[in-house]
């Protein structure tokens, strides 16, 4: 009867300490969920689990995966020269590139002439017909019209005459050619050069192939099986994306910045000016946001790569958890680190969305200014209604391959990475042939 009872006592106490232990074990999973990692806390591994985590998800608008070459001019250097075999494509691909932002540049400037057109035709109805430029300015200054004299002095209106719909058409025309004609250049460009790119990289596919069937069996006992064949697809995808994408826009963005640039100061320097004092502040918000943000889309991928770890490994060793009844905390392991990626997955969307909204006030604050000053330019005489319209899009226009240029920058830095991974690889050692003898493997001697 004792032993009975001590049995069930200690039977009981059991079941007592293990879910005692259970208990301990959630609220330190828990805390573990609440305590999440900083991106700077992460590690080698997590790095590359967060790599490996993009790169099996296909997902490239949270930016390229996480990288960065080691020797980052040399293995730039020899992954443009895969485009050397290509250099007249490629010297037609610049042409193409100058040809389309000449033309897109143009066009706001002509554009301007057509609203110059319209606006002063419409004033020159304001006007008593018969009488000269000189005339109806001195007759609205004798009637205390002093700013508006001072603004009909600086247009080219002939009283009376109203809207010259045959100029206006002819300006509409030529800009119509302009912007068809940047659109040609344009297809142009990114049909060479994907055609250049695709070229190149396949026959960087063909080394790829070749190389690894001459590598020795001690190689493959140095690199794991999927990061070989992560370099094998993923980094060269990496590398296609850069060559097609990065490279070729960074031509037309730097060669718009300086087309457009020299515009707004053709236009009015006063202007060019007010304009190029936002953009400072722009520099700010890409400044602090932009890498806390690389950083938070780094830490959602580590994240990830750890959950799908957990979860490869609780299904291939499903039988084992089973038979160690290990259920119950396999499932608060993969809660902590489901809470710890929903944690890093709020603050990356959090960070990478904010930064549009204040983009897009800053934009609006520089309109306000350049339409505010532009109008008081144009109201005393200093300035055309055409030139004010035509700096507004060009200081719309400036902006854009700025921020083109600094995400090009995270791009070029990520596939420069993987084209280092793949020339690593092409630089392996090979294996040597073994030995023959110069009779021949088969060869006999006489008896």
């Amino acid at each position: 009867m004792s032993r009975n009872a001590s049995s069930h006592m200690g039977k009981k106490a059991g079941r007592n300490a293990d879910r005692d232990t259970r208990k301990k074990a959630g609220s330190g999973t828990r805390t573990a969920a609440s305590a999440v990692v900083g991106p700077d806390e992460l590690s080698e591994e997590d790095l590359k689990l967060a790599a490996e985590a993009q790169a099996a998800s296909g997902d490239w608008h949270d930016g390229p995966p996480p990288g960065k070459a080691e020797a980052f001019w040399p293995s730039f250097k020899r992954m443009v020269g895969l485009l050397g075999a290509y250099r007249v494509s490629l010297v037609v691909v610049a042409l193409a590139a100058v040809g389309t932002v000449v033309l897109a540049v143009a066009a706001p400037k002509v554009l301007g002439q057509a609203t110059n057109v319209i606006f002063e035709g419409v004033v020159s109805t304001m006007l008593p017909a018969g009488t000269t430029k000189a005339q109806a300015i001195e007759a609205l200054r004798a009637r205390g019209m002093d700013d508006f004299a001072t603004m009909l002095s600086a247009m080219d209106v002939v009283p009376g005459a109203g809207i010259d719909y045959t100029r206006l058409g002819r300006i509409l025309m030529v800009v119509l050619g302009l912007y068809v004609g940047s659109s040609l250049l344009n297809w142009l460009e990114g049909w060479l050069i994907n055609r250049i790119t695709i070229k190149a990289l396949y026959r960087l596919r063909a080394q790829v192939e070749d190389k690894v069937h001459r590598l020795p069996l001690s190689y493959f006992d140095t690199v794991q099986r999927g990061e070989l064949l992560s370099r094998l697809t993923n980094d060269v995808d990496n590398v296609t994306n850069t060559l097609q994408q990065s490279l070729s826009g960074a031509l037309t963005a730097i060669l718009t910045v300086v087309g457009v640039l020299g515009m707004m100061f053709s236009i009015s320097w006063k202007l060019a000016l007010v304009a190029l004092i936002m953009f400072p502040l722009m520099g700010v918000v890409f400044g602090v946001i932009g890498p806390r943000s690389q950083k938070a889309f780094t830490h959602q991928w580590a994240r990830t790569g750890k959950i799908n770890t957990r979860v490869e490994e609780s299904f291939s060793g499903h039988a084992l958890v089973q038979v160690y009844g290990r259920t119950a905390s396999v499932r608060e392991a993969f809660a902590a680190e489901n809470e710890e990626l929903f944690r890093a997955s709020l603050r990356a969307q959090f960070l990478s969305g904010i930064m549009m909204p204040i983009m897009l006030v800053i934009g609006n604050i520089n309109y306000v200014a350049i339409a505010v000053v532009g109008g008081a330019m144009v109201a005393s005489g200093s300035l055309r209604l055409g030139d004010v319209q035509a700096f507004i899009q060009y200081s719309q226009q400036f902006s854009q391959p700025l921020g083109q240029l600094g995400g090009m920058a995270t791009a070029v830095q990520s596939g420069t990475a993987s084209a280092e991974r793949i020339f690593e690889l092409l630089d392996a050692e090979e294996e040597r042939p073994d030995d023959v003898a110069p009779g021949g493997a088969g060869a006999t001697t006489a008896a």
